[in-house]
């Protein structure tokens, strides 16, 4: 089967080279040109850029692909969105792949917020120096929050000119910035927090890739509050091709038997 997926991430980039190795055509979608290298030394085939509705339906038309298979990040809604419109529109089947969430325990420390305002909120109460682990895409949001007024913030983002970029945009000095690439070790985290003297820690439900895992127990670790940004609920039903799975083995299975493999 020839597949376009879209991923960004280490396991998009996983499941499209597993089903490269099944004998599938897969054509990896990546959103910066540094994600396509990273894919390209897998030995994947790529293209890069944002997408909107026509690029995605020419790519869809020219490469004769089969299905479309979304591995975005689990909190990238607008191109989920669109895939969902676009699969639909040009009759192929969508299959989305969303990394299974992370296994939290049950603590007082940890909390649980469904949006940024609520989260920007509880952590006002529980601190003022805060620390944003949730990427690049809503800083200008979080510096902006009414709710924070009277906090310090620190975010920790990826190490490139255009997110640095949109750091010094939102108005963050350089001493609130760590541009670093992860995975994140426990032990680094908690190094981290201790020399910022860090109040609190907002994060995402990234799950285990995604370092949360690490993040969580390392604020346990230091007794620091932190707080998980919720992933956003589906705006719409499921699709019937739809698959989600605990396993990229078990998705793969799933995708071949719609097709009869």
């Amino acid at each position: 089967m020839r597949l376009f997926i879209l991923a960004g991430t280490e396991d998009g980039r996983e499941l499209a080279f597993e089903l490269q190795k099944h004998g599938h055509e897969v054509l990896v979608s990546t959103l910066t040109e540094y994600g396509a290298e990273i894919a390209e030394r897998q030995g994947l085939r790529t293209c890069s850029g944002a997408l909107d509705e026509h690029s995605m339906e020419r790519i869809l038309q020219e490469q004769a692909i089969h299905a479309l298979i979304d591995a975005t990040h689990p909190y990238a809604q607008n191109i989920r969105n669109l895939a969902r419109c676009v699969a639909d529109k040009c009759n192929l089947p969508y299959f989305r792949w969303e990394r299974p969430s992370g296994d939290y325990p049950v603590h007082p420390l940890l909390h649980f917020a469904s949006n940024l305002e609520d989260a920007a909120r509880l952590a006002a109460q529980l601190g003022k120096r805060v620390f944003l682990s949730t990427g690049s895409k809503n800083l200008r949001d979080w510096v902006g929050m009414s709710e924070l007024n009277g906090c310090e913030l620190y975010v920790r983002v990826l190490p490139t000119s255009h997110v640095l970029k949109q750091c010094e945009e939102a108005g963050l000095k350089p001493y609130q910035i760590i541009a670093m690439q992860g995975p994140f070790t426990q032990k680094f985290n908690e190094g981290l927090w201790e020399q910022l003297k860090i109040d609190v820690v907002i994060t995402k439900d990234s799950g285990a890739i995604g370092g949360t895992d690490e993040k969580v127990q390392a604020c346990l670790q230091l007794n620091i509050p932190v707080i998980v940004l919720e992933r956003p609920r589906e705006a719409q039903p499921q699709l019937a091709a739809e698959e989600n799975t605990s396993t990229i083995e078990d998705f793969i299975r799933k995708v071949e038997e719609s097709f009869g493999h």
